[in-house]
């Protein structure tokens, strides 16, 4: 049983690797300068939206099959 759900979370990561660095990864890098930058002060939930971003870039990434 364990060794079933090991397999499958590894499958996963194996085909969702480029989604999950591109929210994790330029999520981070994304929100940083938001937080940074005087220019998104105002504007609310930006965190959400940088690492939705970051996402949206991962989701592209995968779907290409390659980051460029």
């Amino acid at each position: 049983m364990f060794q079933v759900l090991l397999e499958k979370l590894f499958d996963h990561i194996d085909n969702w690797g480029k989604f999950w660095f591109g929210l994790i990864f330029f999520g981070s890098i994304f929100n940083a300068i938001a937080e940074k930058s005087n220019y998104f002060e105002s504007t609310p939930n930006i965190t959400v939206l940088a690492f939705a971003l970051g996402g949206l870039i991962g989701l592209i990434a995968k779907l290409r099959g390659a980051w460029l």
